[in-house]
């Protein structure tokens, strides 16, 4: 593939000049509170979370509590994104997440946490609690939650999850699917799935840093589908952003990248 060089812009400008974004919708669709277990818990609050953002210019953030996402503590995990969201409800928006290992939990959980406003989804399939595949039967719970609801839902994703998400992607078609970590393994995978299912979206915060992914993915699915994260606290949300400042794509493309999609993806 060969990529056009295009002249440097005001994002790669601001990156370079170590400046906010200021002039730019930008939403972090990847995001965490709560220290992380087996790594050292620097700054995981959110009010850490808060100061981050603004010293770089990110407007909002989709926000998932880890102790929910990792542990048993399903419950006690997305209260404290709750007390989070009432403290910050202008830049915050909440992932519920439930122990999937626990059946019986599940839909009183989703259904209590959408009561109290959260108005989307985080799965990931390992962690301190049994790890169950997504093609898991208790898996059709929250599916089915929130395709009825109409939610989206990020996924952690590392490649092999795609095959087992599958035949969801084709049943559950009100779920805004946004697959977590795109390039992480096997990226034709993660292309051919946001190509072939119109509410499949790609989100990007990746530890590694492939040269092109960016320009890659801009010429391989539609824009819209393009969804910018970081996974702070865990990540530097810095870093991230500057994947997509100084990727060799068009001032409009970054854009639309590191906060358009994202409102039509959570405002939808």
């Amino acid at each position: 593939m060969k990529v056009e060089t295009t002249k440097p812009d005001r994002f790669a400008e601001a990156g370079r000049a170590g400046r906010p974004i200021t002039d730019c919708l930008m939403i972090d669709a990847h995001a965490h509170i709560g220290p992380p277990p087996g790594l050292p818990p620097i700054g995981t609050t959110a009010e850490t979370l808060i100061r981050q953002m603004d010293r770089l210019g990110i407007d909002r953030a989709a926000v998932s509590a880890l102790g929910a996402v990792f542990s048993l503590a399903a419950r006690q995990g997305n209260d404290q994104l709750l007390e989070a969201l009432r403290t910050w409800p202008d830049r915050l928006i909440g992932y519920m997440a439930v122990n999937v290992s626990d059946r019986d939990d599940i839909l009183p959980e989703l259904q209590r946490c959408f009561d109290a406003g959260l108005r989307a989804v985080k799965i990931w399939s390992y962690g301190a609690r049994e790890g169950l595949p997504y093609d898991h039967a208790h898996y059709d719970l929250v599916y089915g939650f929130a395709d009825e609801h109409h939610l989206p839902i990020l996924a952690h994703t590392w490649g092999a999850e795609l095959d087992e998400l599958e035949a969801s992607f084709q049943s559950c078609r009100n779920i805004r699917w946004l697959l977590a970590h795109t390039g992480a393994q096997d990226l034709p995978k993660y292309i051919r799935a946001a190509n072939e299912h119109e509410h499949v979206y790609l989100e990007t915060c990746f530890s590694q840093c492939p040269r092109g992914l960016f320009e890659t993915l801009v010429e391989a699915v539609p824009l819209h589908k393009i969804v910018w994260g970081s996974d702070q606290l865990f990540m530097s949300a810095a870093h991230q952003i500057g994947r997509v400042l100084f990727a060799d794509i068009a001032p409009d493309q970054k854009r639309a990248i590191l906060g358009k999609n994202a409102a039509a993806l959570f405002d939808h």
